[in-house]
């Protein structure tokens, strides 16, 4: 948005828009801020993963906190950053691990974890067991998708990720 020339000499008092020192000054300081202002106009639009330069996505990415994003086509990081961004408020949740890892995964995912919130007295054995099971996977390697699984989750947590029906990264101590 460009504003109309003159905009901050005209906010002066009015005896300090006759003196031409002073609006000399002011008038230079409009044109350097001008640049300024438009980035700012653009803040809006840097945020929403639709629309952001792809050079910002691991920017978004790192914001949002969807480690590991730049490994997937651009397409779906953008997809990745507006559903995490969604979600920034239900953290740790099985939904919210679900989709971090859905983008890198084929098939149906099972995702099994023994959490939960419960009222005093009434939880059941909590282990924090977290196993990942899909039919295969679409980016990066098991390595990947584990340091992913890892870096969102507790770390008391043990992962054993499980493709096609074969463990590819044990359960860790």
């Amino acid at each position: 948005m460009t504003r109309r020339r003159g905009w901050l000499v005209r906010r002066l008092p009015v005896g300090m828009q006759e003196d031409r020192t002073m609006t000399g000054l002011v008038a230079i300081l409009e044109e350097v801020s001008e640049t300024v202002q438009q980035q700012a106009d653009h803040i809006p639009f840097l945020a929403d993963p639709s629309v952001t330069p792809e050079f910002l996505l691991p920017w978004l990415g790192r914001f949002v906190d969807a480690p590991g994003s730049e490994n997937l086509p651009e397409p779906d990081r953008r997809d990745l950053l507006r559903d995490t961004g969604s979600l920034i408020l239900r953290k740790g949740t099985r939904e919210h691990i679900t989709t971090l890892i859905k983008p890198y995964l084929v098939g149906p995912i099972d995702l099994l974890e023994d959490g939960g919130i419960y009222r005093e007295g009434e939880s059941g054995r909590c282990e924090g067991i977290i196993v990942v099971r899909a039919v295969a996977i679409a980016h990066g390697t098991a390595a990947d998708l584990y340091k992913l699984v890892r870096s969102i989750t507790p770390v008391h947590c043990q992962i054993r990720i499980e493709i096609a029906g074969q463990t590819v990264a044990p359960v860790d101590a």
